[in-house]
């Protein structure tokens, strides 16, 4: 089976696919899991840092300044540091998906998967290496058995034609829906 993906994916799309790429650990080893939104995670996490961090030094301002204190508010204006560069690189990455608008192919035969971009590599993944294909919100993904951290996504749009083809051939691989 051949897909041709002329048309660029959406941002939802794009924002689902880095949140599976930042948790392809944890999916691979529990499929299953509930996929979570890193993205406003790590918001939380950069303002609830910031916050500490300001209340440390008004508070040594206001009252004095202890060691404590000023551990406090450097390691966590580390932290929030971290987690906005974090957050930065995941909303690039986005930016990244959808400025780039060449036409995709994806085939799905006997032998695998594999997506290929005009003009770019191609990437391909045997049976024997995906763990398994899990469809969430936005797109369906095909999971590399190994730590390599290959995730081929594919929108929801093409959902029905890439199930019923797993369901009507051969091909022994788990599919979660």
């Amino acid at each position: 089976m051949t897909i041709e993906i002329k048309e660029r994916g959406t941002k939802q799309f794009y924002k689902e696919v880095v949140n599976v790429l930042t948790q392809y650990r944890q999916l691979l080893y529990r499929p299953q899991d509930k996929l979570k939104d890193n993205f406003k995670r790590y918001i939380f996490l950069t303002i609830a840092m910031l916050l500490i961090c300001i209340m440390s030094v008004y508070g040594g301002i206001t009252v004095s300044f202890s060691a404590t204190r000023i551990i406090t508010a450097v390691f966590a204006g580390v932290a929030a540091a971290a987690t906005a560069v974090i957050l930065f690189r995941m909303y690039k990455m986005v930016d990244g998906f959808l400025a780039d608008d060449r036409p995709s192919v994806v085939t799905i035969d006997e032998n695998g998967v594999g997506i290929e971009k005009t003009g770019a590599q191609a990437v391909r993944l045997a049976w024997d290496n995906v763990a398994f294909v899990r469809s969430f919100v936005e797109s369906t993904c095909f999971f590399s058995k190994d730590l390599s951290g290959i995730v081929l996504s594919v929108t929801n749009d093409y959902k029905r034609e890439i199930m019923d083809y797993l369901k009507n051939s051969d091909i022994n691989v788990t599919v979660i829906k």
